[in-house]
């Protein structure tokens, strides 16, 4: 049987984000959070996106503690101390 559909597929605007909608995503979650239903959260927003889409812009793009940019000295320093320590096991 599977799962219902998260969202009317018809009616979804697919492809690269506007900054209006990053904007309405963004003041959306400053005002009311998230509350944890990214299924419904689009809606209540005024987006025609999918819950899964603006979890997914929010979490990877949007968030106000995601860095962007290169590595700094400092973290380039602890990589590669790292790295020369424990090799490419990333997970340990």
């Amino acid at each position: 049987m599977g799962r219902a559909p998260c969202c009317d597929k018809a009616n979804v605007k697919r492809g690269p984000w506007s900054p209006e909608e990053d904007a309405k995503l963004k003041d959306f979650i400053h005002k009311f959070g998230t509350a944890g239903n990214w299924i419904a959260l689009p809606q209540k927003a005024g987006l025609r996106r999918c819950g899964k889409s603006c979890r997914l812009r929010w979490l990877n793009y949007l968030r106000p503690n995601i860095k962007h940019g290169d590595f700094s000295d400092e973290e380039d320093r602890i990589i590669c101390t790292l790295y020369a320590n424990i090799g490419s096991r990333y997970s340990t």
